[in-house]
């Protein structure tokens, strides 16, 4: 008799055991569900999201009065022809998002797009190319002014490619993506709100 109550004792306590532990895991699965159902998703900590690159080059046309003591001589044109690679991106720390868990909905509110100019990668060896115009005819030469003439254009080239239409659809298209990509392991749809 002693020995069928220690073999019931010993199923009794292999039963609490199994059963507690049971209920330990059931509890914690259902917090780190319930964590994860009322979790507050942001895209801050993206920081800057790339989105599109682009190529362009500008053309600027200078004309110049040569100098002789101080009198202005004649007049010659340079011609600088500029290659850019320009990187739009979003900066996210500027953007507000909102997160529903009753339908699993990130709703991001986008700022406006921004430009970045980069040197155009190993293919090109220069940032630009500059030309002297004698007498209607092109001679390549050097020129150490085409850095500041470079800078001005620069500022030109950001209104002109946030100006094209095509790029900032573009733009925005890729954003939605990859957000979409960024929260889609968890289930969150991503919507995208530009101003």
């Amino acid at each position: 008799m002693k020995k069928i109550q220690q073999i019931i004792f010993w199923i009794l306590l292999a039963i609490v055991i199994f059963g507690g532990g049971y209920l330990f895991y059931q509890h914690q699965h259902a917090a780190v569900e319930e964590q994860t159902s009322t979790a507050n998703y942001s895209v801050k900590d993206i920081g800057q999201l790339d989105v599109e690159n682009v190529f362009y080059d500008k053309t600027v046309n200078q004309a110049e009065s040569g100098s002789f003591l101080g009198i202005k001589v004649g007049k010659e044109t340079s011609l600088y022809i500029f290659h850019f690679k320009a990187q739009v991106y979003y900066d996210l720390d500027k953007a507000h998002s909102s997160y529903n868990a009753a339908d699993k909905t990130l709703t991001v509110q986008m700022p406006q797009p921004e430009i970045k100019l980069l040197l155009k990668d190993s293919k090109y060896h220069m940032n630009y190319d500059y030309y002297k115009v004698h007498n209607s005819i092109f001679v390549k030469d050097s020129d150490d002014k085409g850095l500041k003439v470079e800078q001005q254009a620069a500022d030109e080239v950001k209104k002109d490619i946030l100006a094209k239409p095509d790029v900032i659809a573009s733009a925005k298209s890729s954003a939605r993506k990859t957000l979409t990509q960024m929260f889609a392991r968890d289930n969150v749809k991503v919507k995208c709100v530009f101003s």
